[in-house]
């Protein structure tokens, strides 16, 4: 088969591939496109006149690599657009495909003090998240991102679309976390612990939809945000439009100026309920976090509150410290966390302990070791894990606890 021949099929094929669901489909809104045997014959016409070089090919293998043929000249991979269209659209600045899957197995051994029946064990492997989606930037000034969580129920994860085109302002509406909480808003890829604690588990805000402003001003950054309260569901429109859920939040960068290379970064976030109706556990909760670090060695900690006059208030703290033994290969973690609840209030177990038989949860005191050790094999994008927790649920007016011992080990990995 001679070159012009091969380039001309992979050409053909490549806009058939592309075309197809098009074909089949249509545009959103609009009827299915009929094949008709005009239609065959038009885009027959079409084939037959192809170029023998034909500009739309992006990529060729050569012993020396991948390198980019475009009018007839050659370009190292790294300077291959991001994003091929066919038809050409300009609109289209970038488009990259994001994922990620993380697991893990856990065994928890659980005890009970107070005269009360004795927990047993729980163990199981478990494919904790597996994500795929879309992200990438179009028409200049807006960005975009899709993800769906794709386990056994398939669902959307988040969805955003975001304008940038405004001075120090970003205006985004869609799907996604508020900004509250340090811990909740590193990504789960990200964490330096096989689960967050206990308390991002009752303050979290969830993913709901909404409107969102935020940027940042020489040091300080803000957030401010509006979302339906109701629920954290993808419906088009909630089924009470007077809930909603309200979120501001204020931060302090000062990095490098108490010393080269030291980060120092303090945050405050708020949520507030305007309905008690809503899905939100609490009126209102309060969130304010510290993060330092120099080198390999890094320190965050946060206080974490939330108050309701029907379902009672938790409020606690964690510190979590961590240092490079190996510099970005080998990391030593450690973690306390304590939590407080009105009388009545039930804090429950972590994520594993949760699942032992017989373990006692109902306490209104919670506190958690976690100490653990990170393997780095490309940065946070693939990292094994290993990690023991030692938690004790306590109820202050009976002394009646429950301990729990957990091991973990497990990987992360995103693209």
């Amino acid at each position: 088969m001679s070159m012009n021949t091969t380039l001309k099929f992979l050409q053909i094929t490549g806009f058939v591939l592309i075309c197809t669901p098009v074909l089949a489909t249509g545009n959103p809104g609009e009827k299915p496109v009929a094949v008709t045997s005009q239609t065959a014959t038009s885009f027959a016409a079409h084939l037959a006149n192809l170029p023998a070089n034909p500009p739309g090919l992006t990529a060729a293998i050569s012993p020396a690599g991948m390198v980019s043929k475009r009018a007839g000249t050659e370009t190292a991979a790294s300077d291959i657009p991001d994003v091929i269209v066919i038809p050409n659209r300009n609109t289209t600045n970038s488009m990259r495909v994001r994922g990620r899957i993380q697991g893990q197995y856990a065994f928890s051994s659980g005890s009970n003090d107070g005269g009360i029946t004795d927990a047993d064990d729980y163990s199981s492997f478990e494919i904790r998240r597996v994500r795929l989606g879309l992200q990438g930037t179009l028409y200049g000034d807006f960005s975009y991102l899709v993800e769906a969580n794709v386990l056994s129920n398939a669902d959307l994860d988040a969805a955003t679309l975001t304008y940038s085109g405004l001075p120090s302002t970003n205006i985004t509406f869609g799907k996604a976390k508020p900004r509250f909480g340090h811990e909740q808003n590193t990504s789960s890829a990200s964490i330096l612990t096989f689960e967050r604690t206990r308390l991002d588990g009752h303050l979290n805000g969830g993913k709901p939809i909404g409107l969102r402003l935020n940027g940042s001003i020489l040091l300080l950054s803000y957030y401010l945000g509006v979302y339906n309260g109701q629920s954290v569901g993808t419906g088009r429109m909630g089924s009470d439009t007077d809930s909603y859920l309200l979120n501001a939040s204020g931060g302090l960068n000062l990095d490098g100026l108490i010393a080269d290379g030291f980060q120092t970064r303090f945050r405050a976030d708020y949520l507030h309920r305007t309905n008690s109706n809503g899905y939100y556990r609490f009126e209102d909760a309060f969130a304010v976090s510290g993060h330092f670090g120099t080198g390999g060695i890094d320190l965050r900690a946060e206080y974490l509150s939330g108050s309701d006059s029907e379902n009672g208030d938790i409020s606690g703290f964690y510190i979590l410290p961590s240092v490079f033994i190996v510099p970005e290969t080998f990391q030593a973690v450690a973690r306390y966390e304590q939590i407080s609840g009105d009388t009545g209030v039930s804090v429950g177990q972590n994520r594993y302990a949760d699942r032992v038989p017989n373990l006692y949860a109902s306490g209104d005191e919670y506190t958690a070791w976690y100490i653990g050790v990170n393997y780095y094999i490309h940065s946070h994008n693939l990292k094994f894990m290993l990690g023991y927790e030692l938690a004790e649920n306590r109820n202050s007016d009976t002394d009646v606890s429950g301990k729990a011992s957990t091991i973990f080990s497990g990987f992360r990995m995103q693209f």
